[in-house]
C-alpha cells in the first residue's frame, strides 16, 4: 500500500512543479521610459493579503520573482517622489512579464510638460524612443546622431570625419529643419538652424532618454522642425542614488574617462546630479586630433508643490577637421574606376588614401616636430538653465524656464589656400612657409616693406581664425490645466534674444611681425598683429547678427482609454538686424547719408563733419519683423488592447532664417523675403503586444518656397563680371514615403529590431522669376521631378541581440542605404541642365557588432563592453556634391566631389557602477 501511495505522490511532483512560475519586468518612468532602480516591490496574495515576497528593483529597473505558485496576486511598487502603483495580476503560466510605469512625481510631470516628450502608449505621431541601455550598448565613441541610423527615416554621417562633425537628416530634411531640444531648450543655431554636435560632447553621459519625433512631432512651441524633432532628456533626481566611473579606449588612440554621480532625493527634497568627462584622440582621419572636457551639474530642490532646478553644462573642445569633398580619384583610383569615373592623369592629388587629410603637417617647435592642424575647430558653449515647475493642484501646473548660452570659439585656416607649401608627402610644410614669410626665396633677404615698417617682417601668409561668438538668452513659460477628466489645455510664451558676433582675426603670423589687411575702413592702421580683426572677403567682415523671437502657443488635448487627440496653434514674430563694423561708418542727416572711414572729414551744406562727430555710427540695418504661425492636429484611436491607428495634419507658415533675410556680404536686406509654407500629412498603424511590436507610417510633406541658404549667386546686371546674392522664391519640394519598424522579443535570450524606410523626395518647380530689385534680371530654373540629394532615400536596419546567460549579451547590426543622390543646388539646374538628376552614389551596407558583460558585486556592478563599427571594413561614399570637381559638369562620378565614410573602428570600455 505504501508503495502505491509513494508512486502516486511521485506522479504528482511534476504537476506541483508545473504550478509554479516566474514574474519579472522593468520598473520605469512613464514620461521618459527611464528605468527606476531601488523601487520597493511587495507581492501579496489577493485572497488572504499574506506577503509572499519583498524586494528592490535593480539599478536598471529590472526585478524578478521566481518559484511563485500559480494564483491571484497584488503587487505594490513604491518610490520616493512617485505615486504608489498597485496592480492585480493572475499567474497561470510559467513566465509572466509585468512591466510597471511609475507616474505622479513632480519630475515626471515636469519632463512631460517642459520636455515635450510623449508617454508610452498610442500617440498621434510617429515616435521612436532611444533608451539609456541602447546608448550605453551601441554609441561607443561616436557622435550622438550616429546612433540614430537604425531609426526609420533617419540618415546620419560623420561628414569629414572630425570629432563632433556629424550631421543628421530626417525624412530628407537636413538638421537645419530638424528641431533639437535638450530638456525642452531649443539648441538649433538662431541664424542658420544648424546643430554643432561638437558643442555637446559628454551629453551621452547624462542622457536619460531620447525621442525622435518624426514629422510634425508633439512639440508645442514653434520650431524649425519640418523633418522632425529630437528631444534629449537628461537624468534627474528621481534616479536611484549612485554613480559611475568609466574608462574607454578606441580607434585613433581614443582615451576617455567619465565619472558621474546622482544623489537621488536627499533629506529636505534636495538632489544633485554631476558628471565629468575628458577625452583625447588622434582620430581615424589623419590630422584630426581632438581634445575635450565636459562638465555638468544639476541641483534640484523639491518643495511640496514646486520643483526648482538649476543646471549648468559646458564642453570646451578642440578638434582637427577635414573640410572639403574631393574627386573620387583624389582618395582612391580603384574606387574611381569602380564607379565609372574618368581618371585625370594630370591631377595634382591622386590616390591619397581614404584617411588622407590635406589640412595638417609638421612644425618644428623648440627643436621638436609637432603636428599642427590648419583646420582646427575650438569652441565652448556653456549653457545655464533655471526651471521652476509648480504643481498648483491636481488639475493645474505652471512652469517657468529661463536659459542662457554664451558661445566662444571658431575655426582656423590659412589665409591664402593657393599658396600652401607642401612636402614630399603632400603634408603642409609649416617650417618652409614660415621661412618664406621671413625671407625672400630668391635672394634670401628679409621680407621688409618700407611702406609700412623699415625693420619689421611683413607676412604674406598667415593662419587666421574665423570667430563665431554668441550670447543667447531665452524664456519658456507654460500653463497646463485639466479642464475635466481627459481634456487638457496648455498655453505659453517662448521668448528669445540672440546676438552672434562674427569676424576673422590673425591667429599666427608664421614668423612675421605683421600682416597688411585693408578690409576695415574704420581702422587706424592696416598693419595687423595677432588678435587683430581682418576679413578674407566681404562675407567674413566683422559683423553682428541679432535675432529677437517672441512666440505664443496653445494646445487642447484629449485622452481616454481608446482615443488621444490634440490641436496645436502657435504664432511667432521674428526680428532681424545686422551690424557691420568694417564698412565706413555713417551719419544720417535726413536728406543724405555721409560715410566716414578712419580720419575722414566731409563738408556738407557748409558744415564740416569728422569720423568722430556725434551721430556717426556703424552701418546698421533697421530691425525687420516678420510674423509666422503653425497649426497642427492629430488623433489616435486604439481599437484593441494592442492595435491603434493615428492621423495628423499640419500647416506651417515659417519665418525665414537670418541667412535668408540679411545679405552678410553687404549687410543689407534681401530684396524679396517670403515665408516658407509647409503642408504636412501623416498616418500610421501601431501594434504593441507583450513581446512584439510593429509601427507602419506613411507621410506627405509639401514644402513651398524653400530658400537656398545665404541666397543664390547671380550675375550683377550692373557688372556681369561680378555676382550678387538674391533670394529666389518659388522653389517647392515634395517629401513622401513610408516607414516600418518592428521589435520582437523572441524569447528571454533573443530579441530583434528591424527598420525599413523608403522615401520619394523630389523638387517640384520649373519657373522663370523676375527679381524685383533688378527689373531686367530674370532667373530661370527647372528642378521639377529631380530627386532631393544629401540623404539616402532608402534605408534598412536589422539588429539581433542574444543574451545566452544573464548579464552577458552579443548584438549584431546590419545597415543598408540606397537611392542616395549627391547634394546640389536645385537653382543651378538651368538651360541644358534643366531637369537633370544629380549623380546617385552607390548603395552600401555596414555591419556593426556589440558585446558586453555585467559582473554583479553585491549592490554594485562592473560593466565590460566592446563595440566594433564597420566590422567588414566596407569602403563606401558617405557624402557627395554634384558637379563640384572643377569645370566638369557631367552629373556623374567624374564630376562629383565626395567624402568616404570611415572604416573599421572599435571601442572598449570598463565601467564601475555603485
Amino acid at each position: 500500500m505504501r508503495v502505491y501511495i509513494l508512486l502516486f505522490a511521485c506522479s504528482l511532483c511534476p504537476i506541483w512543479f508545473a504550478q509554479q512560475g516566474q514574474v519579472s519586468g522593468i520598473i520605469s518612468e512613464g514620461a521618459t521610459g527611464q528605468s527606476v532602480g531601488g523601487a520597493k516591490i511587495e507581492v501579496k496574495l489577493r485572497t488572504s493579503g499574506a506577503v509572499v515576497n519583498r524586494l528592490l528593483s535593480e539599478i536598471n529597473g529590472f526585478y524578478s520573482i521566481q518559484n511563485l505558485p500559480f494564483g491571484d496576486y497584488r503587487i505594490t511598487v513604491t518610490m520616493v517622489s512617485f505615486d504608489t502603483v498597485i496592480r492585480d495580476f493572475k499567474l497561470n503560466q510559467s513566465e509572466l512579464i509585468l512591466n510597471i510605469n511609475m507616474a505622479g512625481s513632480l519630475e515626471f510631470d515636469e519632463v512631460r510638460v517642459i520636455g515635450n516628450v510623449v508617454k508610452d502608449g498610442p500617440v498621434p505621431i510617429a515616435v521612436t524612443k532611444i533608451s539609456t541601455q541602447k546608448i550605453q550598448e551601441e554609441l561607443g565613441s561616436r557622435d550622438l546622431p550616429m546612433l540614430l541610423n537604425g531609426t526609420a527615416g533617419v540618415y546620419a554621417t560623420q561628414s569629414g570625419g572630425g570629432d563632433g562633425d556629424a550631421r543628421i537628416n530626417v525624412r530628407g530634411f537636413d538638421q537645419r529643419n530638424v528641431g533639437v531640444m535638450i530638456d525642452g531648450v531649443p539648441v538649433n543655431d538662431m541664424e542658420n538652424g544648424w546643430v554643432y554636435w561638437s558643442n555637446w560632447f559628454g551629453l551621452d553621459a547624462i542622457t536619460a532618454t531620447m525621442q525622435v519625433q518624426r514629422g510634425l512631432g508633439a512639440t508645442k512651441i514653434a520650431m524649425p522642425s519640418i523633418g522632425g524633432t529630437l528631444n534629449i532628456i537628461t537624468q534627474g533626481i528621481g534616479n536611484k542614488r549612485g554613480g559611475t566611473i568609466k574608462q574607454e579606449y578606441g580607434t585613433g588612440n581614443l582615451m576617455r574617462t567619465t565619472a558621474s554621480y546622482n544623489t537621488g532625493i536627499l533629506t529636505g527634497g534636495w538632489g544633485l546630479t554631476a558628471a565629468l568627462s575628458y577625452k583625447q584622440a588622434t582620430g581615424w582621419v589623419e590630422g584630426t586630433p581632438s581634445q575635450g572636457f565636459f562638465g555638468y551639474l544639476k541641483v534640484s530642490k523639491q518643495f511640496e508643490q514646486h520643483l526648482l532646478t538649476l543646471s549648468a553644462f559646458a564642453a570646451p573642445q578642440q578638434h582637427g577637421q577635414r573640410s572639403f569633398r574631393q574627386p573620387i580619384q583624389y582618395w582612391s583610383e580603384e574606387e574611381a574606376r569602380n564607379n565609372g569615373a574618368t581618371i585625370d592623369t594630370n591631377a595634382m592629388f591622386n590616390d591619397m588614401g581614404l584617411r588622407y587629410n590635406q589640412h595638417w603637417g609638421y612644425r618644428t617647435v623648440n627643436g621638436k616636430q609637432e603636428v599642427v592642424s590648419e583646420r582646427l575647430n575650438y569652441y565652448n558653449k556653456p549653457q545655464f538653465t533655471l526651471k521652476d515647475f509648480w504643481k498648483v493642484n491636481k488639475h493645474l501646473s505652471i512652469s517657468n524656464l529661463a536659459y542662457a548660452s554664451i558661445g566662444r570659439g571658431g575655426g582656423t585656416a590659412l589665409f591664402n589656400s593657393s599658396a600652401i607649401i607642401r612636402d614630399s608627402n603632400n603634408l603642409i610644410d609649416w617650417d618652409t612657409m614660415t621661412y618664406f614669410n621671413q625671407y625672400n626665396p630668391l635672394f634670401g633677404t628679409p621680407n621688409i616693406d618700407a611702406q609700412y615698417s623699415p625693420t619689421e617682417i611683413k607676412s604674406s601668409q598667415i593662419l587666421l581664425s574665423s570667430v563665431n561668438n554668441h550670447f543667447w538668452v531665452g524664456y519658456l513659460g507654460q500653463v497646463n490645466y485639466e479642464v475635466k477628466k481627459g481634456f487638457e489645455f496648455s498655453a505659453g510664451l517662448d521668448a528669445r534674444y540672440y546676438r552672434g558676433s562674427h569676424y576673422q582675426e590673425v591667429k599666427d603670423l608664421l614668423g612675421g611681425d605683421y600682416y597688411v589687411d585693408l578690409s576695415d575702413k574704420n581702422a587706424a592702421s592696416p598693419m595687423k598683429r595677432v588678435g587683430d580683426k581682418i576679413a578674407k572677403n566681404l562675407f567674413n567682415a566683422n559683423r553682428d547678427g541679432l535675432v529677437s523671437w517672441l512666440g505664443a502657443f496653445s494646445q487642447v488635448s484629449y485622452e481616454s482609454k481608446t482615443v488621444s487627440a490634440f490641436v496645436n496653434l502657435t504664432g511667432i514674430g521674428n526680428g532681424y538686424q545686422g551690424i557691420d563694423y568694417f564698412q565706413k561708418r555713417e551719419l544720417n542727416l535726413g536728406d543724405t547719408v555721409l560715410q566716414f572711414g578712419f580720419g575722414d572729414t566731409i563738408t556738407y551744406n557748409g558744415q564740416t563733419y569728422h569720423s568722430y562727430s556725434e551721430g556717426v555710427d556703424y552701418v546698421k540695418t533697421p530691425w525687420k519683423y516678420i510674423p509666422g504661425f503653425t497649426i497642427k492636429e492629430g488623433v489616435c484611436v486604439k481599437f484593441s488592447d494592442y492595435a491603434s491607428v493615428f492621423l495628423n495634419i499640419g500647416y506651417l507658415n515659417r519665418t525665414p532664417m537670418f541667412s535668408n533675410v540679411i545679405d552678410n556680404n553687404y549687410n543689407k536686406f534681401f530684396g524679396v523675403i517670403n515665408n516658407e509654407k509647409i503642408l504636412a500629412f501623416e498616418q500610421g498603424f501601431s501594434y504593441a503586444a507583450r513581446n512584439f511590436g510593429i509601427n507602419l507610417n506613411g507621410y506627405l510633406t509639401n514644402w513651398k518656397n524653400k530658400p537656398f541658404p545665404y541666397g543664390v549667386a547671380v550675375p550683377d546686371p550692373n557688372d556681369p563680371t561680378e555676382t550678387i546674392r538674391v533670394n529666389i522664391n518659388g522653389m517647392d519640394a515634395i517629401h513622401m514615403g513610408g516607414e516600418i519598424d518592428i521589435a520582437w522579443e523572441i524569447d528571454k535570450k533573443v530579441s530583434t529590431e528591424f527598420m525599413f524606410s523608403m522615401g520619394d523626395w523630389f523638387w517640384n518647380s520649373s519657373k522663370t522669376i523676375i527679381i524685383p530689385q533688378y527689373d531686367s534680371l530674370e532667373y530661370t530654373f527647372n528642378a521639377e521631378g529631380v530627386g532631393v540629394g544629401d540623404a539616402a532615400q532608402t534605408a534598412l536596419s536589422a539588429t539581433v541581440r542574444y543574451e545566452p546567460i544573464k548579464n552577458l549579451y552579443f548584438k549584431g547590426q546590419f545597415q543598408y542605404f540606397d537611392r542616395y543622390f549627391s547634394d546640389f543646388n536645385p537653382f543651378s539646374l538651368q538651360g541644358a541642365n534643366g531637369g537633370r538628376q544629380s549623380w546617385m552614389m552607390p548603395s552600401y551596407y555596414l555591419v556593426n557588432f556589440y558585446a558586453g558583460y555585467r559582473f554583479k558585486i553585491g549592490e554594485d556592478a562592473l560593466n565590460l563592453s566592446a563595440n566594433v563599427i564597420n566590422l567588414l571594413n566596407t569602403v563606401f561614399i558617405a557624402d557627395a556634391t554634384n558637379n563640384n570637381n572643377g569645370s566638369n559638369q557631367n552629373f556623374d562620378a567624374t564630376s562629383a566631389a565626395v567624402m568616404f565614410g570611415q572604416g573599421f573602428r572599435f571601442n572598449v570600455s570598463l565601467s564601475y557602477q555603485f
